[in-house]
């Protein structure tokens, strides 16, 4: 069995969009493949209890249990700063399974646990998992924090290479292709796949947002709506119009609770799919009404706006509804932009 860690060079680097798209290429090759995520991030409750939505998201696009998903959640002690009781030996039985590929989800990027010695490399490397960076690539300092991250794990575990993603095709594909994965590769760090940018792949659901923030539904539109753009509502109705048309894809606007000028504006904008009240402020009557009739959903959110925009504006790209489409589209800009055949070679 095949063991591959893959840990993010910083945080939403795209690790889940990693996961998923490499295991339809290796399952359409004919290998079977397993999931684990031994350490995750407590953002969501289900039934009163913590959970990982991103470790969720993999395990329903690739079809798995619930049992496949985290063993402990960084949440479970006070300050994380220690492992609970037994986590090392929950962490080593994720490793008994029985597939031809073992995929490991990192931490939220490859820095994170060094402190209570749950770190990525330190996994990786009990592990016996190659690991495989994900940087989301930004020019220069993308470099610089793929050495960085190079030098934090290479004395426990084996670095695999590295996958720049969200290259632009337009903007940076030469800048890479020329300088940037021949520079790494000079320094021993394979380049294992070149993944552009796309849009559809940085959505969100709209009942993921109001989770986070912890909104209280007031008018319930679809929640499993996706949108890829936030818009804080700040200026005047028609200037706020105004912003709304220049703005691709769909949107979610957050305002405040007493701004039923820019309420309604962005109710009766199409391509606007939710809108949340910061500051605990209830609506109007009217904007109830209007939300209701826009089949739309109005929510409150306790927080300030600045509080709650920074929150919904963490989880694009972060995680991605797993629809028959998205999957699809993964599926082929894995096949075409990582190099399996380089990576079944280094792993022997």
């Amino acid at each position: 069995m095949k063991r591959i860690y893959v840990a993010g060079v910083e945080e939403k680097a795209g690790k889940t969009v990693v996961i998923v798209g490499l295991a339809q290429v290796l399952r359409a090759r004919g290998f079977s493949v397993a999931y684990r995520k031994p350490v995750g991030l407590a953002r969501a409750y289900r039934q009163g209890r913590p959970a990982d939505p991103d470790g969720e998201v993999v395990a329903e696009a690739l079809g798995l249990g619930p049992e496949e998903l985290v063993l402990i959640l960084s949440g479970e002690t006070p300050r994380a700063w220690r492992p609970p009781l037994g986590a090392w030996d929950r962490i080593l039985a994720t490793a008994e399974v029985n597939a031809d590929f073992l995929l490991f989800e990192g931490r939220e990027w490859v820095g994170r646990g060094l402190l209570s010695g749950l770190s990525d490399s330190a996994m990786a490397g009990k592990l016996s998992a190659a690991i495989m960076l994900v940087a989301k690539y930004r020019g220069e300092p993308t470099v610089d924090a793929i050495l960085s991250a190079v030098r934090i794990v290479k004395d426990e575990a084996r670095v695999l290479g590295v996958i720049l993603n969200e290259v632009s095709p337009e903007l940076e594909l030469s800048e890479v292709q020329t300088y940037a994965a021949p520079f790494l590769e000079e320094r021993g760090i394979p380049v294992l796949g070149i993944l552009p940018f796309e849009r559809r792949l940085q959505a969100v659901r709209i009942g993921e947002i109001l989770e986070a923030v912890g909104a209280e539904v007031v008018v319930e539109g679809d929640l499993r709506a996706e949108v890829d753009r936030i818009l804080v509502g700040a200026m005047g109705a028609e200037a706020a119009l105004q912003h709304l048309r220049r703005i691709p894809g769909q949107l979610v606007v957050i305002t405040a609770g007493d701004r039923t000028d820019i309420q309604a504006a962005a109710l009766s904008f199409p391509r606007v799919r939710a809108v949340i009240l910061s500051g605990g402020i209830r609506p109007e009557r009217p904007i109830t009404a209007q939300a209701a009739e826009q089949g739309k959903t109005l929510a409150v959110a306790p927080q300030d706006t600045f509080t709650v925009a920074e929150a919904a504006d963490r989880l694009l790209g972060r995680t991605f509804p797993a629809d028959p489409a998205r999957l699809s589209l993964l599926a082929r800009l894995a096949e075409e932009n990582i190099n399996l055949e380089r990576i079944l070679e280094l792993l022997g």
